[in-house]
């Protein structure tokens, strides 16, 4: 993502693509969804509304909501950013500061969840 990864020396060549950020999000989404025993179909239309912003407006408003679904979707973009974090981090570029940041917050989000199997994948890919 071109936003953040920049900023710390990553080459445009280097940068993760919108898409593939997407498609990172969303296969998270679906394992954790299932983890948290949470709507899978509502999950991946709030990813994509998290996404996309504007284009999904009523989608929008219930990922504001707060509740676990939306939890989940912050949860997976979180980890979505630390996965990238890390391979950019296996390449040399230091991106320290960004990793700990994503892993703090999605930790927070994955500690509001509070779900036993949704907790063992969130270490596991933090731990990755």
């Amino acid at each position: 993502m071109v936003c953040e990864w920049s900023d710390y020396g990553v080459p445009p060549q280097l940068l993760e693509t919108w898409a593939a950020h997407i498609i990172e999000e969303l296969a998270i989404s679906v394992k954790a969804a299932t983890a948290a025993g949470c709507d899978l179909s509502k999950v991946l239309k709030l990813v994509l509304a998290h996404e996309l912003g504007g284009e999904l407006q009523e989608l929008q408003v219930n990922l504001e909501s707060g509740d676990r679904e939306a939890l989940l979707v912050k949860l997976s973009h979180e980890l979505a950013r630390v996965l990238q974090a890390k391979r950019y981090l296996r390449m040399g570029f230091k991106v320290e500061e960004a990793l700990e940041r994503h892993v703090q917050e999605a930790l927070k989000a994955a500690a509001s969840i509070a779900e036993d199997r949704l907790a063992q994948l969130v270490h596991e890919l933090l731990t990755s």
